[in-house]
């Protein structure tokens, strides 16, 4: 099982936890009013769209997202109507074949293998616009741990990991930050195209 799969079975018991906290909306708040005036931003693992869709919702940005679960994505389409979602796996993605100005990834990355991480980075980096800015969670440790919602093994590449794979894909990192609930994020903007190997 993996974590799509696995995120559509406990989608309601992750609704009930998440619904009620707003761990990482200061933090997107803060990152979103450092982008221009009604940037184009996508949302990748939206879930219900608490708290952090409606975090930007608020601050007037242009919003498109993407969730793998039927039911989360029912919920956020009752929440926000007017707000364009697709259901399905971010790894396969067509992000509504556009580019965007942002990105924003809570609680994803490190719910996919490390494989499939340095591919979300590199095809997040060729969905953005010059400039483009991609803000998303994960530890700066390396290591391994169980999901809260899912049981499922969560994998970080660590602050040097990460900074190797953004750096490759054409970023650099601006800022990093913790929330009030110590998880870590990275805030980086795209400068270059991606370096070959």
């Amino acid at each position: 099982m993996d974590s799509a799969e696995a995120y559509e079975l406990n989608a309601l018991t992750f609704l009930e936890g998440r619904d009620q906290s707003e761990i990482g909306s200061k933090i997107v708040e803060k990152w979103a009013h450092s982008l221009e005036k009604k940037a184009s931003v996508i949302e990748l693992a939206c879930g219900g769209g608490y708290p952090i869709t409606r975090t930007l919702a608020e601050t007037a940005m242009q919003l498109w997202a993407i969730d793998s679960s039927p039911t989360l994505v029912a919920k956020f389409k009752s929440r926000f109507p007017n707000i364009p979602i697709q259901c399905e796996k971010v790894q396969n993605s067509t992000f509504f074949g556009r580019k965007f100005d942002a990105a924003i990834a809570v609680g994803l990355l490190f719910l996919l293998p490390a494989t499939e991480q340095a591919d979300l980075i590199t095809r997040i980096a060729e969905t953005l616009l010059p400039k483009g800015r991609f803000l998303f969670m994960a530890p700066i440790q390396t290591g391994t741990w169980k999901d809260l919602n899912t049981g499922l093994e969560c994998i970080s590449l660590g602050q040097e990991g990460y900074g190797e794979l953004l750096h490759k894909a054409g970023f650099r990192v601006i800022a990093t930050y913790m929330d009030k609930g110590e998880n870590n994020y990275y805030d980086a903007e795209l400068i270059s195209e991606i370096t070959k190997a």
